[in-house]
């Protein structure tokens, strides 16, 4: 046994993920999803994605077999329009009033306005349409009025009576899209569109409305995603100077909804140093030959400075001064005390001063003349020449006794251990002055030059230099003032410029290098690298915030991304178009068939084909031509029609919903037999739904009501009617009289004569003018009595088709052609200009009322004689 679309879907749910499982729950159980529903399903969808959500969703719930069935439709019932507002010529508060049960039939000339309610109800309801912009319902072009377009559809959805407001633009209203309009319009896309079964019988419409809710959630996410992430990715891009393979660049250029907060943190430092680095890159790069020769040079008089400056540190430091005045003062005493020993020994000597330091002078000079001169290898003084006495170095006269013992008592002075100490004490003062360094760096003439190159690299270092050698010039003197024995100011203490200036000599040599290195091309390609790398870190370092911003959008997109995942519709379009050819496409064609030969184009070889289709059940109309696949260039306008009505009413046959159709104009173009057809058609769509047909052929007005009534049903007749001004009146005597069927016509002479009592009483002559005329309509309806009742519609003017089948009701008996002959003579009488002379009296109101009576009485057993007369010929009976 096959298994029912219900069983199949249930199957195929449970290999859903959760939340489709619970929107097939959702959709079993409710005709439309409300609000409340689209937000739980949202928050599910969400929640599969890794969105963050306010609030947890609820929990999903499986589908299962008890929850098919709540969500049938309900039938809606259209029971009017009313409140017509500014649509084409239609009268200001235009109205119409529909039976909410079996066939409404609205007859109106052209121009009587029933395309202006047609149009409301097509843009309001369910129609084919390729064009959205021919649903246009327009005002009146030529009138003067203008304002809001506007009506009031009255419908009965389930029991309860309803006002859906209507506008143009406006959504239509979920109870509305039960209701199916054809017009011409659509027609033509049934002819080369096909069939659209947008309310799928057997539950299969639920894996429809699961993509039809997808869609609507994609559409939704997609909304939502525009407006968290949209373009701002693209706005959190950085801007570098150039694009290059750097790792910063492609860091920024990597960023995931993976990347670490740590890792971006790491790519956006930039210190100090690195920008030192940079600033060295940069310089390097842009230095040449001449420049490695500058810094080489300034490197050495860096260095020779160090040098100065450890000697000055170690020459006039506050220990060394301290020093220079003790030797100065050592020398000092030592002298004094040898002075003060001569002066002792040297007192009867004839000329003052021996010992003086001017003596000393003096001796050491006749020494070294002695030495050097006059008696080179003797020993100084030389008293003696042989036997004779020595001459004088001085004088060079010969030493008399007395002069060579003085000479001699000079020299044991001069040996003294007093004069020696003082002596040498002279000789370290002395050594010392010699040996003070000049620092003539930093007395040069181009160390102020120097020092301008040193304050561009570092002009801290620069400023030290500067005061240094301020301070060594003043050191420098105070330590000569001591030497000399002097007292001075205290000069001021040195600040030690030796580490920061061995350290930029170093700097200095290592630049001179990388120079050097600079010239040679491998060496200069990779300091080129260094410095892109070290410039574009400097452009990420500042946005931190940015390249997080990135990764928290990056994140989300890829939420959205997978949540929009978890509304594709590929695999529910496949096995709902699966289902579709399993349980309904059979069913389709055999319908297609049979409206076919309904309609009597069966020797038409058009087919319908199942195409696939995301929220509803398509059939293309296939030519089986190779010719073209464009049925319209094949079929003629008659035909086309009629296939047209074949397809709107196998998709209304089809539809899970018995909801009502209007069809504008059915029988346009069709010849009188396919007219007659389609009324039969309608007739029976009635007993099924309610059916609401506008036309302007009072033919097929007639042929309608006639299959009605063949099937026990009065249909509700409406007639429009126009002026000049003003279209979508209401004629209060329903359909024009010519048009109007036996019973229709009695019951409007009945209403006609209703206030004629009071008439006779009140204007005798009035009176007889009134049923004088009641009189003629009457005769009238004798006459269509002849062409309806005796005659069983087998021959009717304007109609073309003569129903012969029906020949074997027809029987008139002499009694009733008698009744009938006397009848039609009272009617005569009454309805004609009779002479004045002749006294006929003007019927009273019984007596009118009794010949009402009597036709109606004729007419039930004309009817009786007719069924009787049927059923005594089987024989003649229409076979199925």
């Amino acid at each position: 046994m096959a298994a029912e679309p219900i069983d199949d879907i249930i199957a195929w749910s449970a290999k859903l993920s959760p939340w489709r499982q619970d929107c097939l729950r959702r959709l079993a159980i409710s005709a439309e999803l409300s609000e409340d529903d689209l937000g739980e399903l949202m928050a599910l969808v969400k929640s599969s994605g890794g969105l963050p959500l306010e609030k947890a969703p609820p929990a999903p719930m499986p589908f299962e077999k008890s929850h098919f069935g709540g969500g049938k439709q309900q039938p809606v019932v259209l029971k009017g329009i009313a409140n017509v507002e500014n649509v084409n010529r239609l009268v200001p508060k235009a109205a119409l009033t529909f039976c909410p049960d079996k066939l409404t039939v609205i007859y109106g000339r052209n121009g009587s306005g029933k395309s202006g309610f047609v149009r409301i109800l097509r843009t309001a309801c369910r129609t084919r349409v390729e064009n959205p912009a021919k649903l246009r319902v327009l005002a009146d072009v030529y009138g003067s009025e203008s304002g809001a377009q506007s009506a009031d559809i009255l419908i009965d959805a389930g029991g309860t009576e309803t006002t859906v407001a209507w506008t143009p633009g406006t959504a239509a209203a979920p109870a509305l899209m039960q209701v199916a309009v054809f017009d011409s319009a659509s027609a033509q896309l049934y002819v080369d569109g096909g069939n659209q079964i947008r309310f799928l019988p057997f539950g299969l419409a639920l894996p429809h409305r699961l993509n039809s809710t997808c869609l609507t959630l994609k559409e939704r996410l997609e909304s939502e995603r525009a407006k968290a992430v949209g373009d701002k990715v693209a706005l959190t891009a950085i801007a570098f100077n150039s694009v290059r393979n750097t790792a910063a660049q492609a860091f920024a250029g990597s960023i995931t909804k993976a990347t670490t907060t740590d890792a971006i943190e790491k790519a956006t430092i930039f210190s100090p140093a690195d920008q030192a680095r940079l600033d060295e890159v940069t310089r390097v790069l842009a230095a040449g030959a001449a420049a490695a020769a500058d810094i080489s040079a300034l490197a050495i008089w860096s260095e020779a400075l160090a040098k100065e400056t450890e000697t000055a540190l170690a020459a006039l430091s506050d220990t060394a001064l301290t020093a220079f005045a003790a030797l100065k003062g050592t020398a000092v005493s030592t002298r004094e005390a040898a002075e003060v020993a001569a002066g002792a020994i040297f007192t009867d000597e004839p000329l003052p001063g021996v010992g003086s330091e001017t003596w000393r002078v003096m001796w050491k000079a006749a020494r070294d003349y002695s030495l050097k001169e006059a008696y080179q290898d003797s020993d100084f003084p030389v008293v003696e020449n042989g036997d004779a006495a020595a001459a004088c170095v001085l004088c060079q006269q010969p030493l008399e006794p007395g002069a060579a013992d003085r000479m001699l008592r000079f020299r044991a002075y001069m040996d003294d251990a007093l004069d020696t100490a003082a002596t040498a004490a002279e000789k370290a003062v002395a050594d010392a002055k010699a040996e003070l360094a000049e620092f003539k760096l930093f007395h040069a003439a181009d160390y102020t030059d120097r020092t301008e190159q040193v304050r561009q690299r570092n002009a801290e270092l620069a400023d030290t230099l500067t005061a240094f050698g301020v301070a060594i010039v003043a050191r420098r003197a105070a330590a000569l003032t001591r030497l000399a024995g002097e007292d001075g100011v205290p000069p001021a203490a040195l600040v030690s410029p030796l580490d920061a200036l061995k350290a930029f000599t170093t700097t200095l040599r290592e630049e001179k290098d990388a120079l050097t290195k600079a010239t040679d091309g491998d060496e200069r390609a990779k300091l080129a690298d260094e410095k892109a790398e070290l410039e574009d870190r400097k452009v990420l370092a500042p946005h931190r915030a940015k390249l997080l911003t990135r990764r928290e959008l990056l994140v989300s997109d890829a939420a959205y991304a997978a949540a929009l995942v978890e509304v594709q519709t590929t695999g529910i379009t496949k096995r709902a178009n699966e289902l579709v050819d399993t349980h309904l496409t059979t069913a389709v064609v055999d319908r297609f068939k049979a409206e076919r030969d309904h309609l009597d184009i069966t020797h038409l070889n058009i087919g319908l084909t199942r195409k696939s289709s995301q929220t509803k059940a398509e059939f293309d109309v296939d030519p089986q031509t190779k010719l073209t696949k464009v049925t319209s260039e094949i079929l003629s306008e008659g035909e086309q029609r009629a296939l047209a009505l074949a397809g709107f009413l196998t998709e209304v046959a089809l539809t899970d919903s018995s909801g009502a159709v209007v069809i504008d104009d059915p029988v346009s173009s069709l010849d009188r037999e396919r007219c007659a057809r389609v009324a039969q058609r309608l007739a029976d769509e009635s007993l099924n739904r309610q059916v609401i047909v506008f036309t302007h052929d009072i033919i097929f007005f007639n042929e309608l009501c006639q299959a009605a009534d063949g099937r026990g049903i009065e249909p509700v007749t409406v007639a429009l009617f126009s002026d000049k001004k003003v279209a979508g009146r209401i004629d209060a005597s329903g359909v024009s009289w010519k048009g109007a069927r036996v019973s229709k016509r009695l019951g409007r002479i009945k209403d006609a004569f209703a206030p004629l009592t009071k008439l006779h009483a009140t204007s005798p002559a009035d009176y007889e003018m009134a049923v004088k005329n009641l009189y003629g309509r009457l005769r009238d309806t004798y006459e269509r009595i002849v062409e309806e009742i005796i005659f069983c519609d087998i021959v009717q003017r304007g109609v073309d088709a003569v129903q012969t089948q029906k020949l074997r009701m027809v029987h008139l008996s002499h009694a009733l052609a008698i009744r009938f002959h006397e009848g039609m003579t009272k009617a005569n009488t009454h309805s004609h200009d009779n002479p004045a002379a002749e006294t006929v009296a003007v019927p009273e109101p019984g007596e009118f009322l009794a010949d009402i009576a009597f036709v109606e009485e004729l007419i039930k057993d004309l009817k009786a004689e007719s069924q009787a007369t049927e059923a005594a010929r089987p024989q003649m009976k229409a076979k199925a």
